[in-house]
C-alpha cells in the first residue's frame, strides 16, 4: 500500500491530501480490481476497438455507387488504373478520400493558373506601358468620344 501511495505522489497531476479518505477508498479498490478487469478478453476488445485508428466494421461496407465525374476522380486520384476497372459500389471512405485529393489537386492547379495569370498581366500591362498607353489616356480618348457622340445627337 505504501508504495501505490508514493507512486502517486511522484505523479504531477495527482496529489494525495490527508482529509482525502474517500480517493484511497477508491483508488484501493481500483488498484485491487484492475489486473482481473484487463485481463477479460471482452475488455480487451473493447479497448481495442475504441482505440483502433481502422474501422473494422465499416471498412467493408460498400454501399456508394460512383457516378461518371466520380468515377474520373477515381482514376484521377489513383486509386483505379482506368474508369473500367472502377466496381459498381466503393465504400464511402474510399470516396471521401478520393474527393479530398482531387479537392487539392483543384486548389493546387487554381492557384498556380492564378500566379501564371498575374505574371501574364504584369507582362502585358509593362508592354502597354512601353507604347505608351495608359488608364489615363484611354479615359480620356473614351470621355472625348462619349462627348462628340452626344454633341451629334443633341442638335
Amino acid at each position: 500500500m505504501l508504495s501505490i501511495f508514493n507512486f502517486i505522489d511522484e505523479l504531477p497531476h495527482i496529489r494525495l491530501c490527508s482529509y482525502c479518505e474517500e480517493f484511497t477508498v477508491l483508488y484501493n479498490f481500483y488498484w485491487m480490481f484492475l489486473p482481473q478487469l484487463l485481463n477479460t478478453t471482452l475488455v480487451n476488445t473493447m479497448i481495442k476497438r475504441l482505440f483502433s485508428q481502422s474501422q473494422p466494421l465499416r471498412q467493408g461496407v460498400n454501399n456508394h455507387s460512383p457516378n461518371n465525374m466520380e468515377k474520373r476522380f477515381l482514376v484521377w486520384s489513383g486509386k483505379y488504373k482506368n474508369i473500367e476497372e472502377v466496381p459498381n459500389f466503393v465504400s464511402p471512405e474510399v470516396m471521401e478520400r478520393c474527393r479530398n485529393k482531387v479537392r487539392i489537386r483543384l486548389a493546387n492547379i487554381m492557384m498556380l493558373l492564378t500566379v501564371i495569370g498575374c505574371g501574364v498581366m504584369v507582362y502585358s500591362g509593362k508592354e502597354a506601358a512601353k507604347r505608351g498607353e495608359t488608364v489615363t489616356k484611354q479615359n480620356l480618348d473614351w470621355h472625348k468620344k462619349y462627348n462628340e457622340q452626344t454633341q451629334k445627337q443633341d442638335p
